[in-house]
């Protein structure tokens, strides 16, 4: 029963979904180990260069079709977007927020993307898929709010994590349809490369190269970067990157309401973190987020809004048909 079902949905499929929501829920306990002993800019850099580079070379071997300028163009803002301001910002951020409210500020990035596809006419946003937004997000704050003392959040910090949130959401929605390249190794490896040439940069111009040694890098720690670069950049972003294309924006977002599930599961097996029955009830409300949403949001022509990149052209809406009703015959008749 189970194999029909997982035959039904597609095993390729499949396996992205759980890229996306397990590997990348499982970032942020790598992240934890690696910025021990890595400056976060510096650590954002190393890991996308190295993981854009892996990718690029391995399109270049296979022969894969190389990306038009407009393609490159186009990658380089999508990884301005995804890398320097949308990972920049929240390893910026959470020197000054606590790990729950950013968690719960990231996840707005569905949110972002929603509103900007709504707003250009590309994305068909039903209530039930606006209803699993919601949802998601109360299961997302159940999870990460509640604990610690103080409930101040710093407005600076939360103001960068948002626009963080919302660079990520319309970056997806960007770098879709005729701006993306068509082999994914160029599609998910050239935005890599641009992004983490940028926050190099921003590194370099924060001093960070010269605020640590290289000789005091622990083992934990460089496994934990050869992790992200592997399994958090190589992997799973390629994932996602397959994901936009063949399910859609929205559908491929799903992951921001799952990651921070995943994360504290994760706590608890390897840091024996406490399991409680406010976590249960996230992990409920999170997976039927996940549910309405998959279902809740369409392209004006009725599929998954994948085919039309932000900023292009509106495709046509279909003509509504005539639905003739039967009329109630007249009482006596």
């Amino acid at each position: 029963m189970i194999a029909q079902r997982v035959r039904a949905f597609g095993a390729k499929r499949l396996a992205a979904y759980a890229a996306t929501w397990v590997i990348w829920g499982s970032t942020y306990l790598a992240i934890r180990v690696a910025v021990r002993d890595l400056p976060p800019f510096l650590l954002v850099a190393v890991r996308s260069l190295l993981a854009g580079a892996i990718l690029v070379g391995w399109a270049a071997l296979r022969g894969d079709v190389r990306p038009t300028r407009r393609q490159v163009a186009a990658a380089l803002v999508a990884g301005a977007m995804f890398f320097l301001v949308g990972h920049g910002g929240l390893f910026w951020a959470e020197q000054h927020v606590a790990s729950g409210p950013a968690a719960l500020m990231i996840a707005t990035e569905h949110f972002w993307m929603l509103l900007a596809g709504l707003a250009v006419g590309q994305t068909i946003v039903t209530r039930r898929a606006w209803i699993g937004v919601a949802v998601g997000l109360g299961g997302v704050a159940l999870l990460t709010l509640g604990g610690g003392g103080s409930g101040a959040v710093d407005p600076l910090g939360a103001a960068v994590l948002l626009v963080a949130a919302a660079a990520w959401g319309v970056g997806t929605l960007y770098f879709t349809g005729e701006r993306k390249p068509k082999s994914q190794g160029y599609a998910a490896g050239v935005p890599l490369l641009g992004g983490g040439a940028l926050v190099l940069g921003l590194s370099v111009a924060a001093g960070e190269p010269w605020r640590f040694a290289l000789q005091d890098v622990t083992a934990r720690a460089a496994g934990a970067l050869l992790y992200l670069v592997l399994f958090g950049s190589v992997v799973a972003f390629t994932a996602y990157s397959w994901l936009v294309e063949r399910e859609g924006p929205s559908r491929a977002l799903s992951f921001t309401y799952v990651n921070p599930l995943v994360a504290v599961l994760l706590g608890a097996a390897v840091l024996h973190e406490p399991l409680t029955p406010r976590i249960a009830g996230a992990a409920v409300a999170i997976v039927v987020a996940v549910v309405l949403i998959v279902g809740g949001t369409a392209s004006p022509g009725g599929h998954p809004a994948h085919s039309t990149p932000l900023g292009a052209p509106r495709p046509a809406r279909r003509p509504r048909q005539a639905v003739a009703w039967p009329r109630r015959a007249r009482a006596g008749a």
